[in-house]
Order: structure tokens, then C-alpha cells, then sequence
């Protein structure tokens, strides 16, 4: 379990299935994804499955703590696509409770992966694509120190036009040094 101080990562559990089906079958949530299809319940439970068994992935769940101390599911994280050689990995997040969005728990939960990532798993170099109209996970990946590495032209088409996919990393140097200041 790791804790920032409003939210924390911990693993996935069986009974998030019924929130991430709403998530990922959510219009407003999978326009920001590179998932494009319905998800059913046997493949979510597939996926579910599987992440024990994936030596290239380590998937977390985001919760908060309510008023009474019970914890509140908002969304879910991860590192994959790891190369263990190169020390590289690709991060995603999902803040699938709408009530969530946009109020720092993204930002909270990105910083608390760079630092497992770097600090635990030891990785040099984290990297993940945002599409171009995700203007709110921007701002937080510049945020917490990602940078721009380039463009995918035209590469995704929602709501009637082409959009670009946004390629970002963020260095292990830079990260400490960002923290340090």
C-alpha cells in the first residue's frame, strides 16, 4: 500500500469489478483511453486474472478515505509495458468516479507511482501518451514533471475531428531533482 495524503494506491480487488464496467464502458471516461470497445464483465474479470501473471505490469487501485474511515474506490493506476533491461516503463491512470475528477487525486496518485516507480522498482525513465484534447491530464503530467517528446499527428479521431496523441516521459534524474528543490 502506498499513501500520499489524500489518497492511496493499493492492489486491485475483486469486487472493483462492477465500478471499473461503469468506468470503462463510460463514453465520457474512454474518449480519454486508447481502450475503444465495451468491456464485459468476463474480460474485465480476464484482465483481472491475468495482472498476477504479467511480468511486465503492476496495477494499483486509487481510493480515499470517507468521513467515517471507510474507503472510497475513485480510480486505478499502473506501470506497464516494463522493460526490465532498459529500466522503462509506461504509466496509465483513470480517475473513473466523476465526483473526483479534477480536484488533485489524479496529481496525487501520479506523484505516488513516480515514486514507486523510480524509488521501489527502480525504473530510469517513465513515458505515457495523452491524447491532445485531455487538457486536465496535461496540466497534471506537466505538473509533476513530464515533458513533451513529440506528436502523433492526427492520430485519434473523437467527436467529429483528428486529434493528436502526446507523447510524454519524465527521467529518475529529473524526477529527484524536482523534489529536491
Amino acid at each position: 500500500m502506498l499513501r500520499g495524503n489524500r489518497v492511496k494506491l493499493g492492489p486491485i480487488k475483486r469486487e472493483y469489478i462492477d465500478s471499473f464496467l461503469r468506468w470503462f464502458n463510460d463514453p465520457e471516461i474512454t474518449q480519454y483511453l486508447a481502450r475503444y470497445r465495451p468491456m464485459t464483465r468476463m474480460a474485465e474479470e480476464e484482465w483481472m486474472e491475468n495482472l498476477r501473471e504479467r511480468e511486465d505490469t503492476i496495477r494499483f487501485s486509487i481510493t480515499i478515505s470517507n468521513e467515517d474511515g471507510s474507503e472510497i474506490l475513485i480510480g486505478n493506476c499502473g506501470i506497464h509495458n516494463i522493460n526490465w533491461k532498459n529500466r522503462v516503463g509506461e504509466i496509465g491512470i483513470t480517475i473513473g468516479e466523476k465526483a473526483y475528477q479534477n480536484r488533485g487525486y489524479g496529481t496525487e496518485a501520479i506523484e505516488l507511482l513516480l515514486e514507486y516507480s523510480f524509488n521501489t522498482v527502480n525504473l530510469n525513465r517513465i513515458e505515457l501518451c495523452v491524447y491532445d484534447y485531455n487538457i486536465r491530464a496535461i496540466k497534471s503530467y506537466i505538473k509533476v514533471g513530464f515533458i513533451e517528446e513529440g506528436r502523433k499527428r492526427q492520430f485519434m479521431w473523437n467527436k467529429g475531428k483528428y486529434h493528436d496523441e502526446i507523447m510524454m516521459s519524465i527521467l529518475a534524474e529529473e524526477w529527484r531533482n524536482k523534489k529536491n528543490v
